[in-house]
């Protein structure tokens, strides 16, 4: 669907619900609850919280009768379809309101080059620039990161970029946050180190840049606000592969389970958070307890085996340590596990019990995006 025709729709607000796969969330209109398309794989934890505020317009060319746009947060409205993207960065560029591109038009949408496909090619007095656009939707107060997921795809784009970039052709990757309020923006290196790696290394043969869009609530309305500063030196010291890690787990009754020394220990039907720490091969150690069969090793070895892990969170560079953290996630829990993964620290325990589900709870979702992106 184009920029100008969204831009003239009626807008429909509605509370958001659930999400019920990557590309379809639940949400309230008045007192009737419906499916909606998302065009947004990303997570969008800090986004999509219950009773927030989803922007939505008519769907008329696909099964489901609704099309998100966006949301509201603090006040600001992010989008979040992340095609439309692209289109309102075309849109400025002609309309030379982003500073460093004033002059440029934009040649070709969505050009190829050997086996990949980027956004836009621009040109200015005979000189052509092949620009790739990323949407950021994770950001706090101050800074703002991409990807909130882990994006093979983007760490490749970076690399065909660079690889282009040798043959001559003038390569640059636009990252556009969906917020006023940031100044600092990095790659997301605790969500994924490969991109983050990519995004240091390609930095002299890739142009890289992160601006701010203003948008207006109804949506009708884009513009840019700012260009953000890249902190490089924090960033050569936050792509070693070590630091701390929180494990989100499910368990769906109530029963015994035998942990190792500790012997059987009887665990409640709902959701734990473990807190660990790996000095080095941090990404080896989450793929190992996404693993069922393996020799236990660690207290959280026997769990794993039988709840199912529904979320990991590596935190890489951290501030804190890993007791001072645990101590922290104690704070959101209703109990904790006597003596679970604290054989070596004077703390009781790094595995804590909720009820409900902890990745719905507003506090504790800005508590753990503050934390992965603490400075």
């Amino acid at each position: 669907m184009r920029l100008e025709k969204i831009l003239k729709e009626e807008k429909i607000f509605a509370s958001f619900l659930k999400r019920i796969n990557r590309f379809v969330v639940e949400v309230k209109v008045g007192e009737k609850r419906v499916s909606s398309y998302l065009p947004n794989p990303g997570k969008l934890l800090e986004l999509l919280l219950p009773s927030a505020k989803v922007i939505m317009i008519k769907f008329k060319e696909g099964k489901l009768p609704y099309l998100v746009l966006g949301v509201i947060k603090d006040g600001e409205a992010v989008l979040l379809h992340t095609h439309l993207t692209n289109q309102i960065i075309a849109e400025l560029i002609e309309r030379g309101e982003i500073p460093f591109y004033r002059g440029f038009r934009v040649l070709k949408i969505e050009p190829s080059f050997g086996h990949s496909r980027f956004d836009l090619l621009l040109e200015k007095d005979g000189h052509k620039v092949l620009l790739e656009v990323k949407t950021c939707t994770l950001f706090n107060e101050r800074i703002a990161m991409f990807p909130d997921a882990p994006s093979a795809r983007g760490t490749k784009h970076l690399w065909h970029l660079a690889e282009l970039s040798k043959k001559g052709l003038i390569c640059e990757c636009l990252f556009v946050v969906m917020s006023q309020k940031p100044t600092l923006f990095l790659p997301a290196y605790s969500i994924d180190l490969s991109f983050a790696r990519a995004f240091y290394e390609v930095r002299k043969r890739v142009r890289l840049r992160a601006i701010s869009l203003r948008i207006s609530e109804d949506f009708r309305e884009f513009s840019f606000y700012k260009e953000l500063s890249i902190p490089w030196k924090k960033l050569e010291t936050a792509l070693e592969d070590r630091g701390l890690y929180l494990l989100v787990l499910k368990l769906e009754r109530d029963q015994e389970i035998e942990i190792g020394a500790l012997g059987r220990i009887f665990f409640k039907k709902g959701w734990y958070i473990y807190v660990g720490k790996a000095m080095k091969n941090l990404t080896q150690r989450l793929a190992r307890h996404h693993r069922k069969l393996k020799k236990p090793r660690w207290h959280i070895d026997y769990l794993c085996s039988i709840a199912k892990l529904e979320a990991e969170f590596p935190l890489r560079a951290p501030k804190i340590t890993e007791c001072e953290l645990a101590g922290l996630v104690k704070g959101f829990a209703e109990d904790e596990i006597p003596c679970f993964g604290s054989s070596d620290c004077q703390c009781l325990s790094h595995l804590y019990y909720f009820e409900d589900n902890p990745l719905r709870n507003r506090k504790f979702i800005e508590f753990l995006t503050d934390l992965r992106m603490n400075l």
